[in-house]
Parts: structure tokens; C-alpha cells; sequence
């Protein structure tokens, strides 16, 4: 994702007291709570979604912006969601770069993320709110970047995940994950990589049409860093047609990128905008 990567912890700016995203969060946190209670006491009776229309094929298109000490950056993510079976699914995330946006020295694609989970709690669509890791499962970062122009990482990085899907009421769910991040397979500018990401999903789904998906994640990144992060993220749906919808998420994230591990950010405020395509077959 970058060029010459910076000094390991350089250019720290101190942390802000207040900022938007936390405010966001702290909302979307009270919404969650309401909603939760208002389903709880709502009566069943008026569901309407069938089964047999259940989506299997997504595609998504995202762009996330990160207001860095460094300056503002932005990249984009190309993904493909594919649910076979009711408790099965897999999806493919190619990253997207370009030196004008990312400060990279090349343009180009980045490294991919494949991602199969298996949910034997619940029955899982293709939706537009469904996360593309879910459930347990097992995540491959297949290094298609170009570590030259500073788009990929060089590596390998194998990611088991164990994790469960917990239904209340018939629109909320919380989504507890924990995933393990190892690296192999390392080329001549890639370098050993080992983290845990534990992380805790409120999902909220409306009618099928509006969703809130609320997660709480604290990274633990053991080499090459040795640090402790935490991340917010909070994130606002709505499906405008049984195809289209648009999804919007804010936060803080501390974590490094998927393609650049070694990199340190310093709680960037971070935003995306996404769009899923949700395929009638």
C-alpha cells in the first residue's frame, strides 16, 4: 500500500480528546440499544422475506478515507460475496491503489483477501448487511500487489477465524469474532507478521431495507510492532432495490492494513463509502 515504508513510530501526533467519529459511535450505540428493546417487545407477525428469495451473489465497491498525521489518504476495494448454502459462504477483496491517492509510487492493484466461513448458528444470504467474515472459518491475503511500487506487502498471511453468530429477536444480531493473522511465504521485501484481532458485531436489520452494524475491535499485533489497538467502527445501510444499496461507515481505527502490516497509524479517523449490488440469482 505504501512506497518506503516510514520509521516504525515516526510522526505520532498526540491523540484528540473529542472527535466526530466517537461521537457517531456513542450514538449509533443508544440507537442500538432502542431498536434492540423496541424488537424484543415488538409482536411476530409481520414478516414478510422469503426464504426462497434469499440473494447468493454480491458485489461490492468501497472507497475509505483516513485523516492521518501524515496526510489524508484514500484506496479503494473491489469484492465478490458468494453464499452456496445456507450456513456456507465465500468472498474475494481485491484492493485497489493508485500513487495519486495513496502515496504509493505506483498505481494498480493491491493484495487480495479470500475468505470462506461456515455459520452453523444461522441461516446466512448474500445481503448487503451480511460481513464478508462470519461465523468460523479461514482467510487467505494472496500477495497480487507489487511491493516494488509500494501496493503490496510481499507476503503470505494465513488468517484462521473462529467465531459465532448469536440471533435475538428476528433483527439483531451480535457477531463475536476472534482472528489470528500469521504470515509465510515471505518475499524479499516482505518481513514476518503475526497478530490476533478480537473483535465484538451489533447488527441491525430493518425490514430488510435499513441495517446498523456497530463493532468494537482490539487488534494485538505481536511482531513486527508489538502494540495494542483498538478500533471503532460504526456503520449506517440502506437497500434502495432488491439490487442496489449504499452503506456508510465511520470510526477510528488504529490497526495497520491488511497489505501493509508494518505500518503505524495513530487513531485516524477513518470513513467509507460503499456500494452493493446484490445479484437476483
Amino acid at each position: 500500500m505504501e512506497g518506503p515504508r516510514p520509521p516504525l513510530l515516526a510522526r505520532r501526533r498526540p491523540r484528540s480528546v473529542v472527535s466526530w467519529p466517537r461521537t457517531a459511535f456513542c450514538l449509533g450505540c443508544t440507537v442500538l440499544l432502542l431498536l434492540l428493546v423496541c424488537d424484543v417487545a415488538a409482536e411476530e407477525g409481520s414478516t414478510e422475506t422469503a426464504k426462497s428469495d434469499s440473494p447468493r451473489h454480491r458485489i461490492d465497491f468501497g472507497l475509505q478515507w483516513y485523516d492521518a498525521a501524515e496526510g489524508d489518504s484514500m484506496t479503494g476495494a473491489l469484492s465478490y460475496s458468494w453464499v452456496p448454502l445456507e450456513h456456507h459462504a465465500f468472498a474475494a477483496t481485491l484492493a485497489l491503489v493508485g500513487s495519486d491517492i495513496s502515496n504509493a509510487e505506483g498505481s494498480g492493484v493491491g493484495d487480495t483477501r479470500l475468505q470462506y466461513s461456515w455459520v452453523p448458528s444461522a441461516t446466512i444470504t448474500a445481503g448487503a448487511w451480511v460481513p464478508k467474515t462470519l461465523g468460523m472459518g479461514f482467510g487467505l491475503i494472496v500477495p497480487t500487489g507489487d511491493a516494488a511500487k509500494g501496493t503490496g506487502a510481499d507476503r503470505w498471511v494465513a488468517i484462521p477465524t473462529l467465531g459465532w453468530v448469536f440471533l435475538i429477536g428476528e433483527r439483531f444480531s451480535i457477531l463475536p469474532s476472534l482472528q489470528y493473522f500469521h504470515s509465510f511465504g515471505e518475499g524479499s521485501a516482505g518481513e514476518d507478521f503475526s497478530s490476533a484481532n478480537l473483535e465484538l458485531g451489533f447488527l441491525y436489520v430493518w425490514g430488510s431495507r435499513f441495517w446498523i452494524n456497530f463493532t468494537p475491535s482490539v487488534f494485538r499485533d505481536f511482531e513486527p510492532i508489538g502494540d495494542t489497538n483498538v478500533d471503532l467502527l460504526l456503520t449506517f445501510g440502506m437497500q434502495f432495490s432488491n439490487v442496489v444499496g449504499a452503506s456508510l461507515t465511520l470510526g477510528n481505527i488504529e490497526r495497520p492494513p491488511d497489505q501493509d502490516p508494518d505500518f503505524v497509524r495513530d487513531s485516524d479517523s477513518f470513513a467509507q463509502i460503499t456500494l452493493h449490488f446484490v445479484l437476483p440469482w
